[in-house]
């Protein structure tokens, strides 16, 4: 518990440094604002513009800002795996599927709520503030889990051959 809790403030501390926020942030928000449009655009919405972090249309517009990027629920799935008793040989697979998944859900986040804004309006607020937020820690937790039951199986089937092979 104490890894973790060291790994956090670490990850706490790094993202005040001024290259992460003045350069980080603002090309990953970007990025995660251009490929929001991308899918949208694919999906049939050609109405769709985007200034920097900005997604709008005539309908609405939100803008991807600190917060909504889905960085602290993927410092928490990623400390929780590397504060976890496994095999580096476990984590490495769990750190790459488990940021994909999550910087995937945090583009469905984005056009979910892009695409409240222009359709429900009403709804923003408890979709952006009680639902997403709610849904992406449990995602993370829920991601750390099943890795953690994933790594576990891992180890024992491993060390039951190494049984097997010395009897």
């Amino acid at each position: 518990m104490a890894v973790f809790g060291v790994l956090m403030l670490l990850y706490y501390i790094v993202t005040t440094f001024d290259v992460i926020e003045h350069r980080f942030f603002p090309w990953y928000l970007e990025t995660t604002a251009k490929v929001s449009t991308f899918v949208l655009e694919t999906c049939g919405y050609d109405d769709v513009q985007r200034d920097g972090k900005r997604l709008m249309n005539r309908g609405g517009s939100i803008s991807v800002e600190r917060g909504c990027d889905a960085i602290a629920p993927t410092a928490l799935f990623f400390t929780a795996v590397l504060a976890s008793p496994a095999a580096f040989r476990f984590k490495w697979r769990g750190l790459i599927v488990g940021v994909l998944v999550l910087m995937v859900a945090n583009v469905a986040r984005i056009i979910t709520l892009f695409l409240t804004r222009v359709h429900w309006q009403k709804a923003f607020d408890v979709m952006h503030l009680d639902i997403w937020q709610a849904l992406f820690i449990l995602l993370a937790i829920v991601l750390w889990w099943q890795w953690a039951e994933w790594a576990s199986r891992k180890k024992s089937l491993e060390l039951k051959a190494l049984s097997d092979a010395t009897t």
